[in-house]
């Protein structure tokens, strides 16, 4: 009994270890203790509703799914070009001594009138806080297109950057001015001067010259017979020749009113003028010219009015109102009545030219604010050019007429039975 009491080193310190729990010492051959195996994930709750967003990523098992694919690295978001702005424009215009600044012309918001378009070289480009208060100057920022020779090249809105190329469209304005060069143009130049170097024509109270050439290519669809006239088959090639035209129809029964007594004062004076008297059935003001081939480029330009259609419903602006005021001739052929000057018509005109281009279609480029005009009458080349204006009290408005609907007509299509051009599709913008 004497050697059998308990001690710091005695006998029962390896048992008590052992019920401690410890294992063997490290390199012996006796069996110890395992740890338990961690217990195996739970399956993913939202594969087994069917419903897992993260499939092959997911942390937890997907019991009885067939291994996936190694994920796919994320695809970077996509993101536009940055678009050269309009202060880029301006500077390259100014700057580079291969643009000439005279060819250019800028469509800028003005907030009481809406879009107006002057030429570029009309502007002061100075800082505005060192421009006195006579000098014409605009921020940059109400900028809204830029056009070389009646062309869009810059174009906020649409992001046609056409001057350096800044949104992929592959076009530069150098491209564009040589493709400009080697085309003869048909109309005028839309720096404010007249194709050709034709003198304008007379200008009436309040309304603006008309170029020879807009008139002749507005007034293809009423004169068919010159192209087998002699001399018009030695004429030299005058560019593009529009097929298909976009007008507004003269509907007003005030306006047309104005037009029958102004043609019947005409042949009072001269019976011989009554053969080429616009009919009033036919009555149009054009405000886009297009060379369409083939019926994919007809329906694309049906889109196109569509999606213009679709925007003025969604603005709801409302109707612009044209004011006809006056009547001018151009070398005694044509006597035309042109609306009061006004941004209305050109803001129109260029949101055609926009939507068209957009679909790659060629436009026949015609002056911002000179080709607008309502022919009364015409003498077709070859014949006496004796039209003048007839008297009329000064000052008084022929008529207005709501710009409310669009045709899209074709050149030399033949007539309607209600006496207008072929129309192959008929809009209404409200």
């Amino acid at each position: 009994m004497e050697g059998r009491g308990l001690s710091a080193g005695g006998d029962f310190a390896a048992p008590l270890a052992d019920l401690a729990g410890g294992g063997p010492e490290p390199g012996s051959d006796e069996p110890g203790v395992t740890e338990a195996a961690p217990a195996p994930s739970p399956a993913c709750r939202f594969f087994l509703a069917g419903g897992c967003r993260f499939g092959a990523r997911c942390r937890n098992p997907h019991p009885g799914a067939p291994p996936g694919a190694p994920p796919r690295p994320p695809e970077p978001p996509s993101k536009k070009p940055p678009m050269k702005t309009a202060g880029d424009v301006v500077s390259r215009i100014l700057w580079d001594p291969q643009l000439p600044p005279g060819a250019f012309t800028v469509g800028h918001l003005d907030r009481f009138s809406g879009v107006r378009e002057d030429a570029f070289t009309a502007f002061s480009w100075e800082d505005l806080a060192s421009v006195g208060p006579e000098v014409l100057a605009i921020p940059q920022h109400r900028i809204q297109y830029f056009k070389f020779r009646g062309r869009v090249v810059w174009d906020k809105a649409s992001r046609l950057d056409d001057v350096f190329g800044s949104t992929g469209g592959g076009r530069t304005i150098l491209e564009v001015m040589e493709k400009e060069a080697g085309r003869p143009r048909a109309v005028g130049t839309g720096d404010g001067g007249s194709a050709g170097g034709c003198p304008p024509a007379e200008v009436p109270d309040g309304g603006a010259a008309v170029p020879e050439e807009a008139v002749a290519l507005e007034s293809e669809e009423e004169d068919e017979a010159n192209e087998g006239e002699p001399e018009a088959q030695h004429r030299p090639p005058a560019g593009p020749r529009p097929t298909h035209f976009v007008a507004v129809r003269i509907t007003s029964p005030e306006l047309r009113g104005s037009v029958a007594r102004l043609q019947e004062a005409l042949t009072r004076a001269d019976p011989g003028l009554a053969e080429f008297c616009a009919p009033l059935p036919t009555l149009h003001l054009t405000l886009c010219l297009l060379r369409l081939a083939g019926t994919g480029e007809v329906q694309a330009a049906v889109t196109a009015l569509r999606e213009l259609q679709a925007e003025h419903r969604r603005l709801l602006p409302p109707a612009p109102l044209l004011r006809f005021r006056g009547l001018g001739t151009f070398r005694g052929r044509v006597l035309y009545a042109a609306p009061a000057p006004g941004p209305e018509p050109a803001g129109l005109a260029h949101a055609l030219e926009r939507g068209f281009a957009c679909k790659g279609l060629t436009v026949v480029p015609l002056p911002a604010h000179a080709c607008f005009h309502l022919t009364l009458a015409k003498i077709p080349a070859g014949g006496e050019p004796r039209l003048s204006r007839p008297p009329e009290p000064p000052g008084e408005e022929l008529g207005t007429q709501a710009v409310e609907s669009l045709c899209l007509c074709k050149v030399g299509g033949g007539r309607r039975t209600d006496g207008f051009y072929s129309t192959l599709a008929e809009l209404d913008l409200y």
